[in-house]
């Protein structure tokens, strides 16, 4: 049984937090890294004071659907002046000379805009735009933005993935965030089954999701073959494989941030019988019917803002009750999910503006059988197994002064799952006895945090904020009412950061951040320092580099040698062992090659100073040996040709890759392969090939092609079998033989082929616009093999390969409205 520690309260955290920097009981090194920290964010919230220059500053967004446009191009006409907007679509111009000026906005796929703005010597002058969207060919708009990134962004292996993108590329049964993030290079699929992200050698509970900056603990339904967001909700989403700023904390491997459309602005579908347009309005919506689910997604207009809502459900468990209702003989299916997801934002007054976003996501497994019976007892058992996540959260963005903006976070995620399994025992007499179990586990996390983007001046960009986490870790057992274990923790984590991005010059971009955490589980301060560069060595060739170290405090139990992983199991760290800790070291080449396409290549080394595995050789009596620490190392090559112009678009690439860990199990202090202290986890995938082909046939017509070649998966091989116990005879010698193992994950499975293909054509229905969907899963029927299972009770033993997803055919269609 794991045992956890109950963790100090809120105010035992703030305590061990900060009274122990005047106490000396961490070292100086730390004590001077949190002061500064605090001070130099304190710094950036002291008024500025005024000039005998003007400022000039605001938000550019789509007329149409109030989306904020990144990478715009703001200039003074006829002066030096100008700049661009960042991913807020917010722009800031300083140290104007008092005078009218003419401001010219310009983007590719919008009308440019020009309008005359007025600057005084001392006064703030804020102008907000709605640029009006033109017919011009969407991946264009990719291009100049991808161009414009190109010059400008730091960060390494970092992808961007628009709602189209999330569309077009090929997935199962429907469009998936997380199987589109599957097909980049450097991230891997545990197999078909899984849609959970392996990320450069790190394990799935390595990756930070963000749904609107709140995290998402086990952002998957049907246990890991489908992502937990409804992709018809999702405006964007940012994925940087390693080397990460400071502003994320709390995992080694990935981040994905998923951001919520905004809600358009158009409105009048309410009709004229809705009285009151100006506060509630509806814009669009869509209906989505596949042979997986339902979904419906509406946007429109509240006051000063807008609102976004998106539900979803599986539908296979109504239609097989229907059918069982008609003919018995047709089993019913027991499993359900559903998810639904929302946004409503305000423009509060011109300074401030407050976000409000909620998600629920839920899987409903039931199971029922019945064993025995006639001159047995006859046992009954029902389960119902509930799982899922909760998250809420409220923005308070706020425009301090033009150069500083402030972002303060209250969210709540909340992730947990109840298992009810009825037992009724009938004997031979006709007795009745009903038993009774509940399990319950549950993650409860209260993150309050402020975030601070500071714009200096053109050269220098300070970001930096603060966080707080009040995390509850649940672990209850009743039966028949009657509590036999109720274990919980409630650990806190208390962390500052801050990062200047320095512009030297048009050509060399470098970037500098701390973050330190105070966890309530350890004594000291964990403390990391990442760094970038990108240097553009030639008009269309950049070099990049990042390095740097990340800490995680949770980590998940389950076992990654598992086939099928349908919930996790999240822990804190337990106060006898250190943190997970990595360093991430990145260097890369990119090129612009013009046309819409890029490549670049990047060569990374990651190793692991401390990872967390069960301790097989826990003594009953000891609540601090559950779990031991161990090292690992992952490193590779990977490259990437992508396209985003033309009638042919998407992406080719190549990673080599190798993980080892290296756990001491026994705790002899020898490390040794034979006992499986050293091994490639089973997800370690040495040469990966993946392509992503979309094609437009004509205006209507448009074919897809995803494509993933690589090396099997590696597992334990049986060498051998071996007499396993129990009564013999020399009539039945084979019986009761047990496998007999080799070294840990020291074989591999054949390699692993699969290519699915799409057609989609624009349709419509009265005055509905829509789509037609249609795609086959694994075209060629490859035999991907999942698993082997050997079978010693017949000679010679014989060994059935299971295969993951054979060709499957799936249709579906969507209505605009």
């Amino acid at each position: 049984m794991i045992c956890i520690k109950r963790m100090k309260n809120f105010e035992s955290t703030l305590r061990t937090a900060f009274i122990p920097l005047c106490q000396g009981r961490h070292g100086p090194g730390d004590h001077f890294v949190f002061i500064t920290i605090i001070v130099l964010l304190l710094l950036l919230t002291y008024p500025l004071s005024a000039q005998q220059t003007g400022t000039l500053a605001g938000f550019i967004t789509d007329a149409e659907t109030a989306e904020p446009l990144p990478y715009v191009n703001v200039i003074l006409k006829n002066t030096q002046r100008g700049t661009t907007t960042d991913q807020r679509g917010y722009f800031v111009i300083q140290r104007i000379p008092p005078g009218n000026y003419t401001l010219s906005i310009t983007y590719i796929g919008h009308k440019t805009m020009e309008l005359t703005v007025s600057v005084t010597a001392g006064i703030d002058t804020r102008q907000d735009v709605a640029l009006v969207p033109e017919d011009v060919a969407l991946q264009e708009v990719v291009v100049t933005a991808d161009r414009t990134r190109f010059e400008k962004s730091v960060e390494v292996s970092r992808v961007s993935l628009s709602a189209r993108e999330l569309e077009v590329v090929p997935a199962f049964v429907e469009a998936d965030v997380f199987r589109s993030i599957q097909m980049l290079p450097g991230v891997v699929a545990q197999n078909d089954f899984s849609a959970a992200l392996v990320v450069r050698g790190g394990s799935p509970d390595e990756n930070l999701i963000l749904l609107d900056g709140v995290e998402v603990y086990n952002p998957y339904h049907f246990g890991g073959v489908f992502s937990a967001f409804n992709t018809d909700a999702i405006a964007n989403a940012d994925f940087q494989a390693g080397g990460f700023p400071v502003r994320f904390g709390g995992r080694m491997s990935s981040v994905l941030e998923i951001q919520s459309k905004e809600g358009s602005p158009a409105g009048g579908k309410m009709g004229q019988w809705w009285p009151y347009p100006e506060y509630f309005d509806l814009s669009h919506g869509s209906v989505n019917v596949s042979l997986l689910s339902s979904k419906i997604f509406l946007e429109g207009p509240v006051k000063a803002g807008g609102w976004v809502f998106s539900v979803r459900r599986t539908y296979f468990d109504q239609i097989a009750n229907v059918l069982h209702s008609i003919k018995d003989t047709i089993p019913t299916l027991p499993y359900y999910f559903y998810d639904f997801q929302g946004k409503i934002h305000t423009q509060l007054n011109p300074k401030n503006r407050l976000d409000v976003n909620f998600y629920r996501g839920s899987d409903d497994l039931t199971l029922s059988f019945s064993t025995g019976g006639g001159d047995r007892s006859k046992q009954d058992v029902g389960l119902n197994w509930v799982w899922g996540n909760q998250t809420n959260s409220a923005v308070l963005k706020t425009v301090v002064k033009p150069q500083l903006f402030t972002e303060t976070t209250l969210a709540h995620s909340i992730y947990d799952f109840t298992v009810n399994l009825e037992q009724t025992t009938t004997d031979t007499n006709g007795n009745t006895t009903t038993t009774n179990f509940d399990i319950g586990n549950k993650v409860s996390d209260w993150t309050l945090s402020e975030r601070l983007d500071w714009k200096v001046n053109e050269a220098h960009r300070v970001q930096g904020g603060l966080e707080y986490k009040h995390l509850n870790f649940n672990f209850t057992f009743d039966q028949d009412g009657t509590r036999f274990l109720s274990d919980q923790s409630k650990p806190n984590i208390l962390s500052a950061y801050v990062q200047d991005t320095w512009s030297v010059g048009a050509l060399l971009n470098l970037q500098l951040g701390v973050r330190t955490s105070k966890y309530s589980e350890s004594n000291k301060l964990w403390t990391d320092i990442r760094g970038g560069l990108k240097y553009r060595f030639l008009e269309n060739s950049a070099f990049k580099f990042s390095a740097g170290t990340f800490t995680q405090f949770l980590f998940t139990s389950n076992n990654d040698d598992a086939v099928l992983r349908i919930v996790d199991f999240w822990l804190p760290v337990p106060h006898y062992l250190d943190p997970e800790r990595a360093w991430h070291f990145i260097a890369g080449i990119e090129q612009w090659i013009g046309n819409g396409n890029q490549v670049s290549c990047e060569v990374y080394y990651k190793p692991y100073l401390n990872i967390l595995d069960s301790n097989p050789i826990q003594k009953q009596y000891n609540p601090d040996d559950d779990y031991i620490a161990g090292t690992g190392r992952a490193y590779g090559f990977e490259t990437i040709w992508k396209r985003n112009i033309g009638k042919i678009s998407g992406w080719l690439s190549y990673t080599y890759s190798k993980v080892e860990k290296k756990v001491d199990l026994d705790s002899n202090g020898i490390l040794e392969a034979s006992k499986g202290e050293i091994y490639p986890p089973k997800y370690d995938k040495r040469h990966n090939f993946k392509a992503v082909v979309n094609y437009d046939l004509n205006a209507k017509n448009r074919l897809g092609l995803s494509w993933t070649i690589s090396s099997g998966q590696p597992y334990t091989p049986v060498v051998g079998k071996m007499y396993g116990g129990g009564d013999i005879s020399w009539l039945t010698p084979f019986l009761n033989q047990t496998s007999l193992y080799g070294n840990r994950n020291s074989a591999m499975f054949p390699y692993y082929n699969r290519g699915d293909v799409s057609w989609s054509r624009k349709i419509g229905w009265f005055s509905w616009n829509g789509e037609f969907q249609f795609q086959v899963l694994n075209v060629l029927n490859h035999f991907n093999v999942l698993l082997y299972q050997w079978d010693h009770s017949v000679l010679p033993s014989e060994v059935t390969a299971t295969s993951m997803f054979p060709i499957m055919p799936t249709v579906g269609v969507t209505f605009k409205f």
